[in-house]
């Protein structure tokens, strides 16, 4: 992954690559919006650390929303809030 981003295929902070099943649980809205933006490194999700799905979808439309309307200052909040719930909240994928 971190050749990807190297490579700039992946961004530093993002959304992650979903299958076309999983993309597919999705509202259509959100499927379309999450395909104007690269896949990244860190999830996105880690900042909000949502506890259901339709969280999720929400945590997931706010990210791409800020960042196309600010990228760098959104990857920059983003970066460090998944920082902190990562280093001191143990935050983890599930």
């Amino acid at each position: 992954m971190l050749y990807n981003w190297i490579q700039g295929d992946l961004q530093l902070v993002g959304v992650r690559p979903l299958s076309q099943y999983k993309l597919g649980l999705y509202p259509p809205e959100l499927q379309e919006l999450r395909k104007k933006v690269k896949p990244g490194l860190v999830p996105a999700y880690y900042a909000d650390l949502p506890n259901s799905f339709e969280e999720l979808c929400a945590s997931e439309q706010r990210y791409v929303e800020a960042f196309m309307k600010k990228p760098f200052l959104t990857q920059w909040r983003y970066f460090w809030k998944a920082f902190w719930n990562i280093a001191f909240k143990s935050a983890r994928s599930g």
